[in-house]
């Protein structure tokens, strides 16, 4: 036989859902109060998945910059290494920095010999703009 208290447990459980089938079930109002009711003759606003920018991943960035090598010839002071020191890079602008890796050769550094890569210009756009936001971050 059943214990009282298995009984009590069983019967609660039923109660509970029975009442959330009713909740969820029933067209005018939910008494858990989890959704906002929308007046009649109004739709709701379908939502959007779009994936709102909010700018570079500045993490991502940080990433590729060590991961890809980067680190290797640039120094994100302003110390020469391999390359030029990074720091302060952000004052040529957008356009430079991407040109920049995309195609290296384009600008060379007083100084400085053609050493860099050709390889980076196959990387996706947004691996690009947020290494491009990481490097600005560099003062």
């Amino acid at each position: 036989m059943f214990k009282r208290s298995s009984i009590v447990v069983i019967v609660s459980l039923v109660a509970l859902t029975l009442f959330s089938l009713a909740a969820c079930t029933e067209g005018t109002e939910n008494p858990f109060g989890t959704t906002t009711p929308v007046p009649e003759g109004e739709a709701a606003a379908p939502a959007s998945y779009d994936a709102v920018s909010s700018g570079p991943d500045l993490a991502n960035g940080q990433s590729k910059f060590k991961g890809l090598g980067c680190a290797g010839c640039h120094n994100t002071d302003s110390a020469k290494l391999i390359g030029p020191g990074l720091a302060g890079i952000s004052a040529k602008g957008d356009d430079y920095i991407r040109e920049s890796i995309v195609d290296p050769s384009a600008v060379i550094v007083d100084g400085f010999s053609n050493l860099m890569p050709k390889t980076f210009a196959s990387l996706k756009d947004s691996d690009i703009e947020d290494l491009i936001g990481y490097l600005k971050t560099l003062n």
